[in-house]
């Protein structure tokens, strides 16, 4: 609260509490007003002790009455200090026409006094408003000073048209339009004098007005007065002045708890749009990383009527006939701005809810430029190679992936630049010419057009991602460009190194689309990891052949042969906990082999598999292995019962994997299986087969789990539609533990876990014991890696179980290689 205020006394130029600059003042003056009630009350106090001791109960009736018809109050500023409408014109006028004004006029300030000083909470501010709501009585008395001729004129049974008698009209009708005019100018001369005296600027506080509540309040005095005749004449009450006044206290009564009514659901209504409009903006997170300010006025004005909320760069706009609220100072590190609120002086007065507004939005999107930030400086290091600063392999793969839904019908090209004999460079000059080398040349193809971006691939290979494209002739240029700019000679320490740099293009084309180029982005990668096996493909394999070469391999052939003929193997990963130092569940490793031995990296495994449409016969093949090599590890170990696969989305639309499934979780039902999704089946998962993944769920033992946790935005939304039961954090975070955002990514996804008691969290990649203490530091428990335990084979791994179980030996730390 103090913090609201603090902000709300910012905006509206304040130097202390309600923007008075001279509380000392504001104290002399409501002295002032003191004086001149206590002065008002004596001078009534004779005739009112009077009343009192010849009818106390009644006295005692009508100041009832009044406090019911004072407690009403409204706002017509801003500011605390201004005055409030209250129904005391409306009052004052029927005591003075039934003559009961004098008995009653001590009671009457008093209970203003009352009433001022409740609803102000503060008695210095009950003070001067009492003083400004009595104010205008001396008027309304000379206005009404032949109240008791108008009295006898309507309530005599014999008028005839009295409504429009010239005597009751100049005594009666205009008086009353003198009033409801005067009143309110009276008022806010006071508030004129009290912000004079407080030092509130007096320009600056009229703009906290709302003209149309003024004359709205004043038209509803007047009408609330002007049918007294009327309804006189209609209820033929005779001419007793007690009855009258009866009559007119319990219509005041009734007037008075209309506009509370009103007023409470207008303030309904208020708060009504503030929840919608921060409803709206919670429902755009996460803000995009462009312009996110755009997208939360957009959805505030969503919300709300009759005003305007945008961005201000400055928060003292001075507009004539409108007034301003104003955020925190919102700073995205090169730019500082507001979100600021606008109304004519026409309007409602601004509300604490509208304050609550800029303070929540401003906020969240405060929040959100922070965390797009941190994000932002995360993904860069973890995505950009540290050596020539182009993206790395995981980037290339993320943003081609990203290309595949949002370009799918726009023609796309990659172009691979190969730098040939690095190793030979290496070899001559040493690995420092060498890095100085693959440097330079990835700084010269960094010199891009806009639609194209450059990744390193793998150790002596750039890719060049071109979106928009127009022809292929277009790209064929620039890749014979840019290649003749890489094959210039570097200029080293040891002399000037020449240079030779070869070109490939893969285009994305209407019938395949994206599954050319991440068939050759994932061979790319394959080929860094086996020895750089030159050919991917069928043309190169056949032309290898044909040389009598057998560097060569198809590695597609390789795969569909090995699904087909079931000759994949599964390793086993232990996830172990921390804390108890016990092998608690496992991950599952697919291993395919080339003729010469040679293993496919996994990756490329489930990328290929799914070009080919193999995933779900994969993932069967993954599935029936695991139960069986499972059942034979439980005969040993009968505490270890889950087991996590990975799948890339193919298998959630597939009828026959939820069936098997379904059946193997009745066949075992002491098997928990852990479906684990990448950043393709999330996509997969969210688009197209959000029902299939609910049905999946709500089998027995079968738990979703999210993989790589930490990597791209995509995998970070799927917390959010996702029903998900555990998370594996990208060995890329726990190797760069020691980064303050790496250590805040995961903390976060900590208290979400310990929020969730059925929501596990994974560290992979843990490899020293300063990472296992790290992990138990946050309050992480399990844990996978090769500091403890080597990813083993079927049999391997129940060997191990026999002789060792399911406890793991110390750690000892891990000797430089």
């Amino acid at each position: 609260m103090a913090s609201k205020q603090s902000k709300h006394q910012a905006t509206t130029g304040s130097q202390s509490k309600d923007g008075i600059g001279k509380p000392v003042r504001l104290t002399i003056l409501a002295i002032i007003y003191t004086l001149f009630l206590a002065a008002a009350i004596a001078f009534h106090a004779q005739e009112g002790v009077q009343r009192l001791m010849e009818g106390p109960a009644r006295i005692c009736i009508w100041s009832l009455c009044f406090l019911l018809c004072l407690v009403y109050h409204k706002k017509r500023s801003s500011y605390r200090v201004a005055a409030e409408h209250t129904v005391l014109p409306p009052l004052t006028v029927i005591l003075l026409v039934t003559g009961y004004f004098p008995d009653v006029a001590m009671f009457l300030i008093i209970v203003t006094i009352i009433t001022s000083i409740i609803t102000a909470r503060s008695l210095k501010i009950g003070i001067l408003r009492a003083g400004t709501t009595l104010v205008p009585i001396p008027l309304i008395k000379i206005l009404f000073v032949n109240t008791s001729h108008v009295l006898s004129i309507t309530i005599n049974q014999h008028s005839v048209n009295a409504a429009f008698n010239p005597y009751q009209f100049q005594n009666w009708l205009l008086p009353l339009l003198i009033m409801t005019v005067a009143v309110p100018i009276v008022r806010l001369i006071c508030d004129i004098v009290t912000f004079f005296f407080a030092q509130i600027p007096i320009r600056k506080a009229m703009h906290e007005y709302s003209l149309s509540h003024i004359l709205a309040m004043a038209l509803a005095d007047l009408l609330a007065i002007v049918w007294i005749p009327e309804i006189l004449e209609f209820a033929n009450i005779g001419s007793d002045t007690a009855t009258v006044l009866s009559v007119f206290m319990l219509a005041l009564i009734a007037y008075s708890l209309l506009l509370m009514t009103v007023d409470t659901m207008s303030r309904l209504a208020r708060s009504r749009s503030a929840l919608k409009c921060i409803a709206n903006v919670s429902d755009a997170l996460p803000l995009p990383n462009q312009v996110p300010e755009e997208t939360v006025v957009r959805r505030i004005n969503r919300g709300l009527t009759r005003m305007r909320c945008f961005v201000s760069d400055a928060n003292n706009l001075d507009k004539r006939g409108y007034s301003y609220r104003y955020s925190a100072p919102i700073s995205t590190g090169s730019r500082q701005y507001y979100l600021a609120m606008e109304r004519s002086i026409w309007n409602r007065p601004f509300t604490s809810t509208d304050e609550t507004i800029l303070l929540t939005c401003g906020e969240v999107l405060t929040e959100s430029l922070r965390v797009n930030k941190e994000v932002t400086l995360l993904r860069t290091e973890s995505e950009t190679d540290a050596l020539t600063g182009a993206l790395t392999y995981r980037a290339f793969i993320g943003h081609l992936k990203s290309l595949q839904t949002e370009n799918v019908h726009n023609l796309v090209a990659v172009v691979y630049f190969g730098v040939e004999h690095l190793r030979t460079v290496n070899e001559h000059y040493g690995r420092k010419i060498g890095n100085a080398v693959l440097r330079s040349v990835g700084m010269r193809l960094s010199q891009l057009p806009d639609n194209a971006t450059l990744s390193r691939v793998n150790g002596a290979e750039f890719a060049m991602l071109v979106t928009d494209v127009t022809s292929t002739s277009d790209v064929e240029e620039l890749a014979t460009r840019m290649r003749n700019l890489a094959v210039m000679p570097v200029h080293t320490e040891e002399g000037e190194v020449s240079v030779d740099v070869s070109s490939s293009i893969s285009f994305s084309n209407a019938t395949d689309g994206f599954a050319v180029l991440l068939a050759d982005a994932s061979a790319h990668i394959y080929e860094s990891e086996s020895s750089n096996l030159p050919a991917v493909d069928g043309t190169t394999a056949t032309l290898a052949a044909q040389n009598g070469s057998d560097d060569y391999v198809n590695v597609s052939d390789v795969l569909r042969h090995a699904i087909e003929d079931n000759t994949i193997s599964v390793l086993y990963q232990p996830i172990f906990d921390v804390n108890t130092k016990r092998i608690t569940s496992l991950d599952t490793i697919v291993r395919v082999h080339d003729a010469k031995g040679r293993t496919l990296a996994p990756y490329f495994v489930t990328a290929e598999a799914h070009r080919l449409n193999m995933s779900v016969q994969l993932t069967l093949d993954v599935l029936e292995t695991c139960v069986k090599d499972m059942t034979a590890f439980r005969q040993v170990a009968p505490e270890l019962d889950i087991v996590d696969i990975c799948m890339n989305g193919s298998e959630l639309g597939a009828s026959i994997f939820h069936e098997r499934l379904e059946q193997l979780t009745h066949e075992q039902p002491q098997l928990r299986f852990g479906l684990q999704l990448g950043s393709h089946a999330i996509h997969v998962a969210h688009d197209e087969v959000d029902d299939e993944v609910a049905d999946l769920v709500a089998l027995p033992n079968v738990k979703l789990g999210l993989t790589n946790v930490g990597t791209t935005y995509s995998e970070v939304a799927a917390f959010a539609h996702l029903p998900l039961d555990f998370a594996r954090f990208d060995k890329t975070v726990v190797r760069d533990f020691r980064t303050p955002r790496a250590k805040q990514i995961m903390q976060r996804t900590l208290d979400i876990s310990r929020d969730n008691d059925a929501f596990h969290v994974v560290f992979d990649g843990v490899e020293t014991l300063d990472q296992v203490e790290f992990i138990r530091s946050i309050g992480g428990t399990l844990a996978e890696g090769t500091l403890l335990s080597n990813a083993m084979n079927a049999n391997e791994f129940l060997m191990r179980l026999e002789t060792m179980g399911t406890s793991l030996p110390e750690a000892a730390p891990r000797q430089a290689e």
